[in-house]
């Protein structure tokens, strides 16, 4: 599955990225971000559309798991990620509250099925909760991940390893691989909310159904550290008066300006993660 769902990725990105050309539909890249970014300007973007057609094509066609229920929540994510995308082509992106709202009302339905199967704590109330705010803590996660070419990719397809007897994990380890053909740096295609979203609710997912729920901040060390970086400066700017903790957040950008070459950071994110991996295998008794 991983090298069947890796060829068709590899096909479908290609194709998106030549018609997105032709369109003449590209990314708008933030002012305020690193200078090196602002070369990227124009690049095609909503990648995640083709690498999820995909990992479906695949998983549906050649027999899915178990997993169904974290499938359709990953799309879910998806959905709303590439609604958010189209609205920033027209210039006038979702607001944060908007897309909070549909991310809860999605994790809701959710947890209301993964509560029936298996639970964390005597308490199902606790236990929903918690599925609730994985799912969108890491819908978010992912999506502050997703600043450099390739980092959200690899960090996603290293955590998604321990889980590689699973048919939707193969599915997207082998769509990410495919993705990453056309994403290494200089990226021809970035994945946009459309890829990063579902990828972050499909991680909380299948760590939550799976059992490993706990070991997910620790798995996923990247996207927790990436999301916490966002937290932590923009408590500190408004306790503060305007000071920061880190030169520029989402974190990955905090290495970029002290110093790190774009491809460095990726590189050097990815090894943390296989680490983090490795040392979480280890705690919960050895990898599927």
């Amino acid at each position: 599955m991983v090298a069947a769902t890796a060829l068709l990725s590899w096909f479908l990105v290609g194709a998106q990225v030549a018609l997105m050309r032709a369109l003449g539909v590209g990314k708008q890249i933030r002012q305020d971000g690193p200078a090196s970014h602002l070369v990227k300007a124009g690049t095609p973007s909503m990648g995640g559309i083709a690498f999820t057609l995909a990992a479906a094509a695949v998983y549906f066609g050649l027999g899915a798991d178990g997993l169904r229920p974290v499938f359709w929540l990953a799309l879910g994510f998806g959905l709303l990620g590439l609604a958010d995308d189209l609205a920033g082509l027209s210039g006038r992106p979702l607001k944060a509250r908007e897309k909070l709202a549909v991310q809860f009302l999605l994790a809701l339905v959710f947890a209301a099925y993964a509560i029936r199967n298996i639970h964390y704590t005597p308490w199902p109330a606790l236990d929903y909760t918690l599925y609730v705010l994985a799912v969108v803590a890491y819908a978010n996660a992912l999506n502050f991940t997703d600043g450099l070419d390739g980092l959200a990719a690899s960090v996603s397809a290293i955590i998604l390893l321990p889980f590689v007897s699973l048919a939707l994990a193969q599915v997207f380890i082998g769509a990410l691989l495919g993705f990453l053909w056309h994403n290494a740096p200089r990226a021809r295609v970035f994945m946009g909310d459309s890829g990063s979203q579902l990828l972050g609710a499909l991680l909380a997912g299948v760590f939550i159904v799976s059992g490993k729920a706990w070991y997910l901040p620790l798995a996923a060390i990247i996207p927790t550290v990436e999301i916490l970086s966002v937290i932590l400066q923009v408590a500190w700017f408004k306790r503060s008066g305007g000071r920061r903790i880190f030169r520029m957040t989402p974190i990955h950008h905090h290495f970029e300006l002290g110093g790190w070459g774009e491809a460095k950071v990726v590189f050097r994110f990815a090894v943390v993660t296989a680490l983090a991996v490795a040392f979480s295998c280890q705690l919960w008794g050895g990898c599927r």
